[in-house]
């Protein structure tokens, strides 16, 4: 079975992998970015295209959220009042001002991402979600902190600065604000097209350093079985002699088709004919495609 879309994000996958077991974040530059990495047209789209709202939009300001009123509108819809619409004139102008704008959960609701978050769990036997995040140049959105999972920042505009130091050796740490981070282990700029590991626990900051800089965070969590949690990093330095070329073995793969099959049969368990013959028969919604424009600019 060959790869989903690790392949086309790392370049090399064995080289990721010793990354991952030694807890250390690297840059790859693949030779193009996959398909299904969604482009700044393509989420202007979404941004103007009047149906995004919170909470799958927010911003932060000098490490704070940002109230939803500053970068909201309300409508009435069917005849209800109706708060939370995203808009576009003035979450420019809050970017502008130095925000940091976050599209959380992509994978939700855009196709694409969604297709990639997809292929990127079956790759690695992971769950996997995506963040996106646009910052002006000069501007930080979050100060130094720690993520609870290993992250692909996939660079897909602009260029920004990233500074990650290394996680603590003996697990004993939290997410969150990190006060004292101790020496870097890797300061670099990445561009359009990059793609950077941050290891799960290291602290990291980020600046943008040119344009209007647009990152998507694709989030790998961690891994749970019937007998404990693992981390990406666990599953890749299992006690053996030699390096498994993919990231699960035959036992752990079984151990999750078993899983999912367990998963299944109880979620059926609990739903009746007449129910599972209701969902089968839709309707889907139908949602209109949106006409791509330029991402706005702070001009």
């Amino acid at each position: 079975m060959g790869w989903g879309v690790l392949d086309r994000l790392v370049g090399e996958p064995e080289l990721f992998f010793d990354r991952c077991r030694g807890g250390r974040p690297h840059v790859f530059t693949p030779p193009s970015l996959p398909q299904e990495a969604p482009g700044p047209r393509e989420l202007a789209a979404a941004l103007s295209g009047g149906l995004l709202r919170t909470p799958y939009v927010e911003m932060v300001r000098e490490g704070e959220v940002v109230p939803a009123s500053e970068f909201s509108t309300a409508r009435v819809v069917a005849g209800r009042h109706e708060e939370g619409f995203a808009d576009p004139e003035r979450i420019m102008h809050l970017l502008a001002e130095g925000a940091t704008l976050l599209l959380p959960q992509l994978d939700q609701w855009n196709a694409s991402v969604g297709t990639l978050t997809a292929l990127l769990s079956r790759d690695l036997g992971r769950a996997t979600e995506a963040f996106c995040f646009a910052t002006m140049a000069g501007r930080r959105g979050l100060d130094v902190h720690r993520d609870d999972a290993d992250v692909l920042v996939v660079q897909l505009a602009g260029r920004k600065e990233w500074t990650v130091y290394d996680a603590p050796a003996d697990g004993h740490w939290h997410p969150g604000p990190v006060a004292h981070p101790g020496e870097p282990a890797l300061r670099t700029v990445i561009g359009a097209g990059d793609v950077l590991y941050v290891p799960r626990g290291a602290p990291h900051t980020a600046t943008g350093n040119e344009g209007l800089s647009v990152h998507l965070a694709l989030t790998i969590r961690e891994a749970t079985t019937n007998r404990l949690r693992q981390t990406l990093a666990d599953l890749l330095t299992e006690a053996t002699d030699s390096i498994a070329p993919r990231p699960l073995t035959e036992a752990q793969l079984l151990d999750c088709v078993r899983e999912l099959i367990e998963a299944a049969g109880k979620k059926l368990d609990s739903v009746s004919p007449e129910e599972l013959l209701a969902r089968a028969r839709g309707p889907l919604p139908s949602v209109p495609a949106a006409q791509p424009v330029d991402w706005p600019t702070a001009d």
